[in-house]
């Protein structure tokens, strides 16, 4: 099965008593979700989703993130090659790390 992935971006309103957090916490408990930060900068949150589709994925922002009471906008960034990840440059193939030199 081929997975989609993407970046979403945030913009929310902070709640009286909770700031970020409750809002942070809803977005995280959907199953689509693999990560979720607060940020620093020009948006709040920083989401990383998985899904079966491009229209998976973003019937999942227009449906479920977007309608959220306290989310003013959102930005999705679909990723469209891995070059590195956790550390392994994919184009290498395996487990092929770069060496580090001072």
């Amino acid at each position: 099965m081929n997975e989609v992935h993407a970046v979403i971006e945030l913009k929310i309103t902070p709640q009286r008593d909770c700031g970020f957090g409750r809002i942070a916490e809803r977005v995280a408990k959907f199953e689509q979700v693999e990560a979720c930060f607060l940020m620093s900068g020009g948006y709040d949150l920083l989401v990383f989703v998985k899904g079966e589709s491009l229209q998976d994925v973003a019937h999942f922002v227009a449906a479920d993130i977007s309608t959220i009471d306290g989310v003013l906008s959102t930005a999705t960034h679909f990723m469209l090659k891995t070059y590195k990840a956790k550390g392994v440059l994919e184009a290498l193939g395996g487990d092929a790390r770069l060496a580090v030199t001072p």
